[in-house]
């Protein structure tokens, strides 16, 4: 299959283009750095210098493809987030007039906060943050070009995504209370965690996979939150840091203000496209090592 990717030079990005190019498609990286690509530039990916607001090259690197995953964001100084959400609605509207027949949006489960209780795919959206914000409404201008240019439009909504870069000196992104925890642990501070608070983590080679399966899925559905069924607790996570880092920083673990189930995905939908759960935890100990050797 013939495949545009975006934001194919970023931590999520490099390890699609392994995924894809493994796969035998033929893939078009949209990347504002090549060198950056690293190992992956080769005959085998073709490579179009442009920015995502650079309307007329976008164009015209889509001409041709079967499938356009966007997976870049344009996060710069604040005040400028609708950067991100106009370049996202006008790649998909681009794509839609290129004959695209596929388009993939790499969301985030951010959308869903404030988090509560169960949730799934089919909860109505009041995302309470700017980022949250920005990603809900990059899924409504694809429904949009969706439903003008009859292209079918799938949304991938990850939570905080942990593993290792794709290679040595590749790309790489942490979750920011993640990373604070490693620096803490090295620092031989203690860290603090409330007991029974977590998250449901996403290995990045997981989503890959996910997003690999998914522009070629018969009938997929229009949404899928891609994230581990199980919850880490911040408690476990600060024992990671201190094991990988060799620490003796103390975890102290307090009482919540009020003790209630930690919130949860319901992960049906991606375990029915996967055969089976999306485990993340070896993936969330690679992501803390590297951490540790880094920094």
């Amino acid at each position: 299959m013939r495949i545009l990717l975006t934001g194919a030079t970023g931590y999520i990005g490099l390890h699609l283009v392994r995924e894809f190019l493994e796969a035998g498609h033929e893939l078009t990286a949209l990347v504002r750095s090549p060198d950056k690509l690293g190992p992956f530039v080769g005959p085998d990916l073709r490579v179009v210098q442009a920015d995502l607001e650079q309307g007329a090259r976008v164009a015209e690197a889509l001409e041709g493809q079967e499938a356009c995953v966007h997976a870049a964001l344009i996060w710069g100084e604040p005040g400028t987030e609708l950067r991100d959400t106009a370049a996202a609605a006008k790649l998909f509207a681009a794509a839609g007039s290129a004959g695209v027949s596929r388009c993939l949006f790499l969301s985030s489960a951010a959308v869903h906060r404030p988090f509560a209780g169960e949730m799934s795919e089919d909860d109505c959206l009041s995302t309470t943050d700017v980022y949250g914000a920005t990603k809900a409404a990059g899924e409504l201008f694809l429904r949009v070009a969706c439903a003008e240019h009859r292209m079918a439009g799938v949304v991938v909504r990850p939570g905080p995504v942990v593993g290792p870069p794709a290679f040595a000196g590749g790309s790489f992104r942490s979750d920011n209370r993640v990373a604070a925890m490693v620096t803490a642990a090295r620092e031989g501070r203690p860290i603090d965690v409330v007991r029974g608070e977590g998250r449901q983590f996403t290995a990045v080679t997981t989503l890959a996979r996910v997003v690999r399966l998914l522009v070629s899925a018969h009938d997929p559905w229009p949404t899928y939150v891609c994230v581990d069924r199980e919850i880490l607790t911040w408690e476990q996570i600060a024992a990671l840091a201190v094991e990988v880092t060799g620490s003796r920083s103390a975890v102290n673990v307090v009482e919540p203000a009020v003790a209630a189930p930690a919130p949860r995905f319901r992960t049906a939908r991606l375990e029915a496209l996967l055969g089976g759960p999306a485990p993340a935890r070896d993936a969330l100990r690679a992501h803390l090592a590297h951490l540790a050797a880094s920094r």
